[in-house]
């Protein structure tokens, strides 16, 4: 099957961050890319500010989520890419935004649902209120989408 005739809804990626405070919005910027170089039924793209239990709904429907944040852990420029261990739970699940592996194991507690989840962090080199991604993040804007890209398609 190619993924011009897989559904959208079998694929998730979520952007998420703050295009207003610099490399925070690479992970929407990423989404962005993805927007030009992905057919258009490969995947649903969305750009959230943060991850919310809302969500949880939206993981129960995918086969795959694949979300894309600024990562603190990474060197700046980097690309990280990791899937998460099914199980796993960090952080409060019940707030208003909740991590990666809250989310997931909320979409497991409330819907039953265990889709493989991909984390793709990316090193910010400013958090500082601006509009504009430094250079380092805008180079690994490309990388990081390419990586997102692959894995879309090898499933």
């Amino acid at each position: 099957m190619t993924l011009e005739e897989r559904g959208a809804a079998d694929v998730l990626i979520l952007g998420v961050g703050n295009p207003l405070r610099a490399d925070d919005g690479v992970g929407q910027a990423v989404v962005e890319r993805l927007g030009s170089i992905l057919p258009p039924a490969a995947a649903e793209l969305r750009a959230v500010y943060q991850l919310t239990p809302e969500l949880a709904a939206d993981l129960a429907a995918a086969d795959l989520v694949v979300v894309v944040d600024a990562s603190v852990d990474v060197p700046p420029g980097e690309v990280a890419v990791r899937d998460l261990a099914a199980g796993a739970v960090a952080g409060e699940p019940f707030s208003h935004s909740i991590d990666p592996a809250a989310l997931a194991w909320l979409a497991q507690a409330l819907y039953g649902a265990s889709p493989r989840m991909v984390l793709v962090g990316i090193g910010p080199a400013s958090l500082e209120p601006g509009e504009d991604l430094s250079a380092a993040a805008s180079a690994a804007v490309l990388v990081a989408a390419d990586a997102v890209a692959a894995i879309v398609r090898e499933r």
